[in-house]
């Protein structure tokens, strides 16, 4: 062995020096760091996957997570709203049948309304399809970490975590974006072209990989590292969470949001007899809430969903001159408007309350390190499609990842991370806008503009063609 001699001479200058030897480190092809929702995700996303099968894979999340052998009777107060795509990405990893065997109910419908305004709209897919499926955030990590323990090429390090991290695009003198256009002979396989990314943990270690996952949550770390900057700013709003009793038992299989005066008010449901509600409002008043007795809090709650004193004359005629203009074009509305539910009762300690934001990472992608999930966004959750961006996000990655390894590149290809980041932000960055713009647009009472929201919403009301294409679009 030529190199001992070497690494003997190595080891006696060092001794001679007092010259510390390095760390070992050890590889994987890919690290993720942060072992959420999404971090797990993507972490069964590749390791399951046929083609990715030859990668080592690395989760760091310092937090044992808690997995459900059987679903409790008290629901969790954090619960996300699944999309038929979501589902469909949960079925090709086998996680479905581990969600289904907990705990999870179907939304069959949703009804949108305003307290402003008589102004309503009702999706229900005519097909019988599922709009979205309400699921608690323990049974998705259950679901996502007993699969994860299944697959052997996988490696989870708990009760540790990344201190520091040395990125190559803090070294590389290459630009990001160049690749796509390089001069280079397009038949030449990409390595990436850069050296392995190395993370420091908090036990002293070191691990080194072609590719960096940045999973970590909206305070990221490895996008902080990364040096990109990140859009945000604060909605100056709380969500307040809560587990709440419908007065009598029913199929419960709507999704119901007022938009009120205060912020929107919605109501996901849970089973026969309970739903759990999203209420985004002002910090001052969010924290009012949090503090009252059980009967005050749902004496305001029901003020919310059923109060009309909010309600302006004006737009209402506007409304009806409207309705009398489409039946005349033979434009008729075949939604029936439901009565939302009465409200009798609450889990206790059951409310909490959670800062709203915006959050936009400019990049998500540099060399050997890619951001997913609210590492790269964050929006405001009216809309509940937070955590299905961050599945996106997943989907899109290891579609990539499958062509530069079928393709014959490295898995850390430039040119094939920044194929992802396009296709992440093509699908993200519309969706944040337009959460955004509704957010705005029913944060006002100024009557031309709850005029022209309330005649747009029972104008596309009335137009199931284009109802059905919005369904559509947020099911994926």
């Amino acid at each position: 062995n030529e190199a001992a001699p070497n690494q003997n001479l190595c080891r006696q200058i060092r001794r001679c020096y007092s010259i510390p030897a390095s760390p070992v480190k050890k590889y994987y092809d890919v690290v993720i760091s942060g072992g959420g929702l999404v971090g797990t995700a993507a972490a069964c996303a590749l390791a399951a996957d046929p083609i990715l099968q030859k990668l080592s894979v690395l989760v760091i999340e310092p937090r044992e997570p808690t997995v459900w052998n059987t679903a409790p009777e008290r629901f969790s107060n954090r619960v996300f709203s699944i999309t038929p795509g979501s589902r469909k990405f949960f079925e090709e990893l086998s996680l479905w049948d581990t969600i289904a065997k907990l705990r999870v109910k179907p939304v069959r419908k949703l009804q949108v309304w305003e307290s402003s305004s008589d102004a309503a709209i009702s999706f229900e897919p005519a097909n019988l399809d599922d709009i979205s499926y309400i699921v608690e955030e323990p049974v998705l990590s259950t679901a996502l970490w007993t699969r994860l323990r299944q697959l052997d090429r996988v490696q989870v390090l708990h009760n540790v975590k990344a201190t520091s991290y040395d990125l190559p695009s803090r070294r590389s003198k290459l630009v990001h974006g160049e690749s796509s256009h390089s001069t280079k002979d397009s038949q030449t396989p990409d390595t990436g072209g850069y050296e392995a990314a190395t993370v420091t943990l908090s036990d002293g270690s070191q691990v080194e990989t072609s590719l960096l996952i940045g999973a970590d949550g909206p305070q990221s770390e490895v996008r902080q590292a990364m040096g990109i900057q990140n859009v945000s700013w604060s909605y100056r709003q709380r969500g307040l969470v809560a587990t709440v009793h419908l007065s009598e038992p029913q199929d419960n299989s709507t999704a119901w949001q007022r938009f009120t005066s205060s912020g929107p008010v919605a109501l996901l449901p849970l089973d026969e007899k309970r739903s759990s509600l999203v209420w985004s409002t002002s910090e001052e008043n969010a924290m009012q809430l949090l503090k009252m007795d059980a009967e005050s809090f749902l004496d305001a709650l029901n003020r919310a969903l059923w109060d009309e004193q909010d309600k302006m004359g004006s737009v209402n005629v506007t409304l009806d001159t409207l309705s009398r203009v489409l039946q005349k074009c033979g434009i008729v509305s075949r939604s029936v408007q439901q009565l939302p539910p009465t409200l009798t009762g609450l889990d206790e300690n059951s409310r909490a309350v959670f800062p709203l934001s915006l959050a936009h990472a400019t990049k998500y992608v540099l060399p050997c390190t890619v951001l997913i999930g609210d590492a790269a966004h964050r929006i405001h959750p009216l809309a509940g499609l937070g955590v299905n961006l961050g599945f996106g996000d997943v989907m899109d990655l290891r579609k990539r990842l499958r062509e530069a390894v079928q393709c014959g590149y490295e898995v850390n290809s430039i040119a094939h991370l920044l194929k992802y980041e396009t296709d992440a932000q093509r699908r993200v960055v519309p969706v944040m806008a337009t959460v955004d713009l509704l957010h705005r647009l029913y944060g006002t009472r100024w009557n031309p503009i709850v005029t022209l929201r309330s005649v747009g919403l029972n104008f596309i009301n009335s137009l199931d063609p284009f109802k059905r294409n919005i369904i559509a679009a947020s099911s994926r």
